[in-house]
């Protein structure tokens, strides 16, 4: 059995939820079959990221899913949510350098280190 570590922020209540079982987070859920009728003949690498997002309220987290929802060439997935932040995967073709990109045209602000990836609204 393959155990995953999660290093980086991590909203408070998400560790005891999966320590229970109640969230149960499937990698292999999210991977394409390239044996798929539908799949084209020529597919490009799709890249994945994992990131926390934060926000103090709701109305941030209203701005923060609004902008998620208008992204363009990005698949986002929710798998937790809580009062301050939640768990997100990206899919998107190229690299972090161009997530961020396409994440700030959208008025986001996505922060990669060695603690994860972090994503928020921006600062106006």
């Amino acid at each position: 059995m393959t155990h995953t570590r999660f290093h980086g922020f991590m909203p408070r209540w998400i560790g005891p939820c999966l320590g229970l079982g109640l969230i149960l987070l499937t990698p292999s859920a999210f991977a394409q079959s390239a044996t798929s009728p539908t799949a084209p003949v020529t597919q490009t690498a799709q890249s994945s990221l994992s990131a926390s997002a934060i926000y103090s309220d709701i109305e941030e987290w209203g701005k923060l899913r609004g902008a998620l929802s208008r992204l363009q060439g990005v698949s986002v997935s929710i798998s937790a949510i809580s009062i301050d932040g939640a768990l997100i995967l990206f899919r998107y073709d190229g690299t972090p350098a161009d997530l961020q990109a396409i994440l700030a045209r959208a008025g986001l602000e996505l922060k990669l280190d060695g603690a994860g990836a972090v994503v928020k609204v921006a600062a106006s």
